[in-house]
């Protein structure tokens, strides 16, 4: 409950903040990397919920610069069972889940209420990346997963695409389809 005020509120603020922009829609090129979720929040909080766009489209991650706002934007899609923004958090456009959109919902579906649960990661640079692994924990009636998530980001390469520069899941140990 207080989790959904919170949200409501922050959600709010950023349609307040933006229309003071005076920016107009988005073009379809810009709206394919735009990401939903405030970047003003404290990670310390709960997790963000990440809700479709008005229009039917995708939430998506964000380009927040830190990988635990990611994370957190990532555990709300998955207690909101947003099977899409969930997979938009791998690179492609979730084409790097190795599942295609409705494989993915129908894992993914197979939980029912679940509460999600972000250890504290670890971040390491390699090769002109930088990695952050955390321990997940999603508990869904009596039944619990448990896993680490590897985020990965391009550093901050000339050249490098907006996509390349958010944190994207590389890799995950998590298996919700397993019973």
């Amino acid at each position: 409950m207080i989790r959904t005020a919170l949200v409501t509120a922050a959600m709010s603020a950023l349609v307040f903040h933006l229309g003071g922009c005076q920016r107009g829609p988005a073009s379809p090129a810009e709206d394919s990397t735009a990401m939903a979720a405030p970047a003003a929040q404290p990670t310390a909080g709960p997790a963000q919920r990440l809700e479709p766009a008005a229009s039917g489209k995708v939430a998506q991650p964000s380009l927040a610069k830190r990988p635990e706002d990611v994370l957190d934007a990532f555990a709300a899609a998955i207690e909101a069972r947003d099977w899409r923004s969930v997979r938009a958090f791998w690179a492609d456009k979730g084409d790097r889940s190795g599942m295609d959109a409705r494989l993915f919902a129908e894992t993914w579906g197979r939980l029912k209420a679940p509460s999600v649960v972000i250890g504290e990661g670890q971040q390491e640079g390699a090769a002109g990346s930088i990695y952050y692994t955390a321990p997940v924990v999603i508990t869904d009636g009596d039944r619990t997963i448990t896993g680490d998530v590897i985020l990965r980001r391009v550093n901050n390469v000339p050249g490098a695409s907006a996509e390349q520069l958010r944190w994207h899941i590389d890799s995950t140990t998590l298996n919700p389809g397993k019973p």
